[in-house]
């Protein structure tokens, strides 16, 4: 495993003294990267905004959380894929498609991982008390669009087909882009429940379901824009059965 991989994901002691000091220091703008297929390259600004230093390894993956920069097989470079960036300062990460096969009908989804790993205290500090260091990963997703799509990806939410069946929500995208759903809310006599609070994404032709109250009448749900905003939709459900 990749050694700045791994010292990241060590927890050291376990003591909790000043645990504002573990907070992360580097973000990331934006929620998610396009990246075109008529470009030669996107770029992703990270920014340092604590007090320190800050050592950061960028790598993309192509599904599995689990895999490093030692082990990720995505079709892209990262450039520079281990950085350090001074307290208030900015880089800009270079992503470069390969130009490996990719389908041409629909997007593909990549991850964008971010580890800041704060530096270690200083000999002094370590000697006199036990300390817990902690690093943060950004994994934002990376959508791979071919030319040409059909139709826009902010209009898919809208394309989104709803149904119900008893006690299942289904959902169904017919278009040719992902579709992040950040909440999904069920209305039925009267009422409303959140049957998705924590974030899904419907793929290219992918169906979902969800557990919903039976009778559902009506969705509201939100979705997550190219820009990272968020948009309300509420369409009016009819039965499939059940």
């Amino acid at each position: 495993m990749n050694a700045l991989f791994s010292r990241a994901l060590l927890l050291a002691a376990f003591a909790l003294p000043a645990c504002q000091d573990a907070l992360a220091g580097v973000v990331v703008n934006g929620t998610r990267v396009i990246y075109p297929a008529q470009a030669r390259e996107v770029t992703v600004q990270i920014d340092n905004v604590g007090e320190s230093p800050a050592l950061v390894q960028a790598w993309i993956d192509a599904g599995d959380a689990e895999q490093t920069a030692d082990t990720s097989d995505a079709p892209f470079v990262l450039t520079p894929p281990i950085v350090r960036i001074e307290p208030g300062r900015s880089q800009a990460l270079r992503v470069i498609f390969t130009g490996a096969p990719l389908p041409a009908d629909r997007e593909s989804l990549f991850w964008l991982n971010v580890l800041d790993v704060p530096p270690a205290p200083d000999a002094a500090a370590s000697d006199d008390q036990n300390y817990l260091q902690v690093a943060f990963r950004s994994r934002l997703k990376l959508f791979y669009r071919p030319r040409g799509l059909e139709g826009v990806a902010n209009d898919a939410p809208a394309a989104l087909r709803w149904s119900r069946s008893g006690d299942r929500l289904q959902v169904q995208n017919p278009s040719r882009y992902h579709v992040t759903l950040a909440e999904v809310h069920a209305a039925a006599g009267g009422r409303e429940l959140a049957v998705e609070d924590k974030g899904a994404m419907v793929a290219p032709a992918q169906r979902l379901e969800f557990a919903a109250p039976a009778g559902t009448e009506q969705v509201r749900f939100i979705t997550i824009n190219d820009y990272g905003g968020r948009v309300e939709h509420t369409v009016r459900l009819a039965a499939t059965g059940g």
